[in-house]
Parts: structure tokens; sequence; C-alpha cells
């Protein structure tokens, strides 16, 4: 069978976007303008955006796309994630790095990146989960560092960020095992050893997905429902991509409202418990039947 060729288009353009974004990110950018780059340098190279350009500043982990009109910006002593994902028709590379220019957290980020090599060198030989997640947890823990226990890494599939098969960054037993032709995100995300350790959910929500394709009797709610189809079907999305058609306050109501008939759901940012500072670093892999292990991203 073989991996779509799909696949390896997105990971291809991932990769040459994702080696664009480093050295980009530096004190005084814009998370906006991260991300607006970022999205425009995935069209420009021939791809489509799988999921809103996540901007994650030191606690702040995941779900956060910076809107319009906001004028964040990276300090210099940030530490600062940057998670996107390009699609081919479908087919998704999801991937992420983190950036800091403050000594004191620069050992994380390499611990990070240890981590994901270790998981890659463990799925070498061995497509056991449990065995991928103990090797995450048993470098992070060795250079004094500790793993997000509820965020983890994922199985994809078309047009699904998120398929089913959860590859946690700690060890848990009777996980399932990747299966050949499988594709999937593995995302190590640290912390310092002081933390908590785990994410919680904040007030904040500026991403979104269509739960489903269906007529609600509402004009303004129904044509609002059929856009999103058309331009993302049920991947997920941030209010700014539509304020061409909107203006921001009326598509808030409008998704508010969605969301509370379950057509629409939401995503909460999510931040570490305590506060401290994370990393993340992100490939996405295939398992092929002849060549075994490979790095699409």
């Amino acid at each position: 069978m073989g991996i779509p060729r799909e696949y390896i288009m997105a990971g291809r353009i991932t990769r040459e976007v994702r080696e664009w974004v480093r050295g980009r990110v530096v004190p005084g950018s814009e998370y906006l303008d991260i991300c607006e780059k970022v999205e425009g340098e995935i069209v420009q190279r021939g791809g489509r955006v799988a999921f809103p350009t996540g901007v994650g500043v030191n606690s702040v982990t995941a779900h956060y796309a910076p809107q319009a009109g906001e004028s964040g910006r990276v300090g210099e002593k940030d530490v600062v994630k940057v998670d996107f994902g390009v699609h081919v028709d479908g087919y998704i590379a999801d991937t992420s790095i983190t950036t800091t220019f403050n000594p004191q957290y620069q050992p994380m980020l390499d611990a990070t990146e240890r981590a994901l090599r270790a998981a890659i060198d463990v799925l070498r030989r061995d497509r056991r989960i449990g065995e991928v997640s103990k090797a995450i947890y048993s470098e992070a823990s060795r250079y004094g560092f500790k793993t997000i226990s509820n965020l983890s890494g994922h199985t994809l599939d078309r047009y699904v960020v998120h398929a089913g098969k959860s590859i946690p960054n700690v060890y848990m037993p009777n996980l399932p095992t990747l299966k050949k032709n499988e594709v999937f995100a593995v995302e190590p995300f640290l912390t310092t050893r002081e933390a908590d350790g785990y994410v919680v959910d904040s007030e904040v929500e500026t991403i979104f997905a269509l739960v489903g394709r269906r007529r609600l009797g509402n004009g303004e709610l129904d044509d609002l429902v059929e856009m999103i189809w058309k331009e993302r079907k049920t991947l997920p999305f941030t209010p700014r991509w539509f304020l061409k058609d909107y203006k921001e306050a009326r598509l808030l109501t409008l998704l508010k409202e969605l969301a509370k008939r379950k057509v629409v759901r939401s995503y909460a940012t999510l931040v570490e418990a305590s506060g401290k500072p994370v990393a993340q670093f992100e490939h996405t892999m295939a398992l092929d039947e002849e060549e075994g292990l490979v790095i699409l991203t």
C-alpha cells in the first residue's frame, strides 16, 4: 500500500516551513505576524493550513491562535512554541518547534528534543506505544524535567488531526500498538521539575471545528456552517480567517450558538497548571511496509 503521496508532499512542505520559521521568532516578533506568515508560507509552497497556527508563550501550552488586532510580542526571556500543520487534500503533517533567548530554559529545550529523538529510536524497532511513552518520560527525567502528563501525541487520518490512538508522554499500561501504514505525531511536552506537570483549560477559546454538517433551519447559521464546511470540512479553524465575511462580534456570537447546538466544538487554550514554562517539539511519522519508520516532517 505504501504512504500516500499527499502525506509525502505535506511532510515536505512542513519541513520547509519549519526551517523557514527557525530564526524568525525573535524578541519583538508579534504573535499574530508569526502565525500569518507561517500560514502564508504554507500556501505559497502549495499546501493548505491543517489547523490554526499556534503560538504558545511560556505556560501557554496549546490551542492558542492570535486573533486580528492582537499586539502581543515575544519577550527576551520567553519560551515560544510554534505549532503548525499542513494538509494536502486532507492528508495532514503536524509539527512544532520551540525557541528561547533565555539561557535559563535552553536546557529544557535541549531535553525536549532529546526526548523526541529517544522516541524515534524506540519506534525504529518497537511499535508498542507504551515503550515510546516510557522513552519520552525517561529521557525527560534523566535531565531533570517533567513531561506534561495529560498531553499526548496522536494518530492522524484524512481530515482528522486526532484520529483515535494517543501517544502519551508518561508511561501507561495496556496501550495499543501502532500498525503498519498508520501516520502519527509524537510530541513531547516538557516543563520544569517544580511544575505541576499537567495542563488546564483557560477561559480563552480561539480554535473551533465543525462537528458535523447539518442544517438547522436558521439561514444565518446554515450559511456559516456551509462556509466552514466548504473551507475546512471538519478541520480546525480560527475566527480571524472569516473576518472578510463577518464582523468579529457577530461571528463569535454565531459560533457560540453553533457550539451550544453541538454543531461546532471549541478548544480551550491550555496552560500549565502552576504557570511554569513548557517546551514542545513534534514530528509526524509513518510506519511504511517496506521502509519501516519514515519521518515525514
